[in-house]
């Protein structure tokens, strides 16, 4: 089981001003915070951990544990403070600005410091979250196999009302380089996209793509207070499961009830901005994802 994201591209100090970077904004995130942030929902992300001290996570941080054979509970790789970031990063007036800035985020440590993990990591990862009563669980990671023990685990989960948001993967223009779980049916398989809206060249694709988002150059926090820009539908995952829990904090709010995970991928399609053929195509699933077009001009990082 590997991590879906390409090099680490730059390091950064604390900007100078709150951010709502490209990523944030493509998805039209901003659009719904007048009316949630996200609030009541609990996001799982199941990575590297978190750096539980950063500024723009810790008021954020429901849970957290570690499924390693690492005694370090806290992320010692960067990509899971960064997948952290990206979704649910608090509106402080400092930093970046998570899609979902209210939610709550319970984090599973399941990978090592080198980004590889078991799967029996990632099983019990999904069992502690969903005993947390998390409704999305984000997974920026991608592999060429899996074993019956792992499916049933998603399946149980999917059939209790949980989301899973997953990496296509970095496979490629290669229509079979969708890895699992992007592959399985109970989860929403995220391509990525650059600032122009046009397939990243890194991003697989295939007839399993659900939905498309940002993944280039992607700013966001990572260990040590810091921040950093990396690529990779690792990067445009949690993009979408921050958006999946503003449409169930709004479901709760508006209709006293979650949506199903089927209710939400349909969701997903109906909000996308078609790009490639009409429907579902192989390189971005059924469109971009948004709830609402903002003009390019407006994006910052």
């Amino acid at each position: 089981m590997n991590l879906s994201h390409t090099n680490l591209i730059s390091i950064h100090e604390k900007p100078k001003t709150e951010l709502i970077t490209y990523g944030i904004k493509m998805v039209g995130a901003p659009l719904e915070w007048p009316e949630t942030m996200g609030e009541g929902i609990k996001i799982g992300i199941i990575d590297t951990g978190i750096d539980p001290y950063h500024e723009d996570l810790k008021s954020n941080i429901f849970a957290m544990r570690n499924f390693t054979r690492s005694r370090i509970a806290v992320d010692e790789n960067g990509h899971g403070t960064h997948v952290c970031g990206i979704c649910c990063a608090a509106k402080n007036n400092m930093g970046v600005v998570g899609v979902a800035p209210r939610a709550k985020l319970c984090v599973a440590k399941a990978f090592e410091k080198d980004g590889s993990a078991l799967q029996e990591s990632i099983i019990s990862s999904i069992k502690w979250l969903c005993d947390m009563g998390v409704r999305i669980i984000n997974m920026s990671f991608s592999s060429d196999n899996y074993t019956d023990p792992y499916y049933y685990t998603i399946e149980n989960a999917y059939q209790k009302g949980v989301c899973f948001i997953c990496a296509a993967g970095n496979g490629g223009y290669s229509p079979q380089a969708i890895g699992y779980p992007a592959k399985f049916n109970e989860t929403i398989s995220v391509t990525a996209v650059d600032l122009n809206k046009r397939h990243a060249p890194f991003s697989s694709i295939g007839p399993y793509a659900d939905i498309a988002a940002a993944g280039v150059d992607i700013y966001s926090t990572y260990p040590r207070n810091r921040y950093a820009t990396l690529s990779g539908t690792s990067m445009a995952t949690p993009l979408i499961s921050g958006c999946v829990a503003l449409i169930q904090a709004k479901a709760k709010r508006r209709f006293k009830r979650y949506l199903t995970p089927y209710e939400v991928k349909l969701m997903l399609g109906m909000y996308a901005e078609e790009l490639g053929i009409p429907g579902r195509d192989y390189v971005f699933g059924y469109g971009i994802f948004s709830f609402g077009r903002i003009d390019k001009t407006d994006f910052l990082i």
